[in-house]
C-alpha cells in the first residue's frame, strides 16, 4: 500500500522529479506549487505525510506558515521540511513545527529514508502511554497532566514521547538527536538540552532526569 504525501514545492521541475522518485519507493505523490494551493489539497484528499519547501510563492516563510496554519487547525500528520536556509534559527523553528528538516541539495535516498523513518512512527503504537500522572495519547497527539491538557510544540511532542516509551533506559545527547531528529542530523548547539528544559517548565522539574556524563532518562513517575 502507498503512502500517500503531500509535496509543496514552487520549482517545478523539482517536484515532478521528487514525485518521480517518490513513485518509486512506495509513496503516492501530489504537488502543490504554493501554499494556497496546499491548503486546498489538505482540507479535499487524506495525506498520512507533508513535504514543505519552506520558501513559496508567498513569502520567504510560507512553509512555516502553512505549517503553523495546519497544526493550529487540528492537522497532525509529520511534516518534513526542504529549505536552503541552514542558519540555526531557521532549523529550529522547523524542527519546532515539524519533524524533520532537510537542507537543500540534499540526497535523494536519504529524503526517502528520512520520509520512511517518519511512517514508521506512526505505524505501532499504543493507544495511551503513562507515567504517574502524566498521559500521553497517540491518536490525538495529546498530552495532560494531572488531567490538565498540556500544549507542546511538534518537537517537544516527539521528544516526550521518545522518553515516554523507553522509560528508564539512559539516552546520550548524540542517540537522541539522532532519533527524534532524524539519521545524520548534526548540531553543535545545545537543542537536546533546550527541549529537555523546555518540557520540564511546561510539565514538571522532574520530568527528565540528567545523569552526568551520560545523557538523559525519564524521572521517577510523577
Amino acid at each position: 500500500m502507498k503512502l500517500r504525501l503531500l509535496v509543496v514545492e514552487d520549482d517545478v521541475a523539482l517536484g515532478h522529479s521528487l514525485l518521480e522518485v517518490l513513485g518509486q519507493h512506495s509513496f503516492a505523490s501530489t504537488l502543490a506549487r504554493s501554499r494556497l494551493e496546499a491548503e486546498a489539497l489538505v482540507w479535499q484528499n487524506p495525506y498520512e505525510l507533508f513535504l514543505f519547501d519552506v520558501r513559496l510563492p508567498e513569502g520567504e516563510e510560507a512553509g512555516f506558515e502553512l505549517a503553523e496554519g495546519l497544526r493550529a487547525a487540528g492537522f497532525l500528520q509529520p511534516i518534513l521540511f526542504l529549505t536552503a536556509r541552514e542558519a540555526l534559527p531557521d532549523r529550529v523553528r522547523g524542527l519546532s513545527l515539524g519533524e524533520d528538516y532537510l537542507a537543500k541539495p540534499f540526497a535523494l535516498p536519504e529524503l526517502v529514508a528520512r520520509l520512511r523513518a517518519l511512517a514508521r512512527r506512526g505505524e505501532v503504537r499504543p493507544q495511551v502511554l503513562t507515567h504517574g500522572r502524566l498521559s500521553l495519547l497517540p491518536e490525538r497527539r495529546e498530552v495532560r497532566y494531572g488531567g490538565e491538557l498540556v500544549r507542546l510544540s511538534a518537537k517537544e511532542y516527539q521528544v516526550l514521547e521518545f522518553f515516554l516509551l523507553s522509560p528508564g533506559r539512559v539516552f546520550t545527547r548524540e542517540e537522541i538527536l539522532e532519533r527524534v531528529w532524524g539519521p545524520g542530523f548534526e548540531c553543535g548547539s545545545n537543542l537536546v538540552e533546550v527541549y529537555v528544559k523546555n518540557l520540564r517548565r511546561r510539565i514538571h522539574d522532574s520530568l527528565i532526569e540528567t545523569v552526568r556524563g551520560l545523557g538523559y532518562r525519564l524521572g521517577e513517575p510523577l
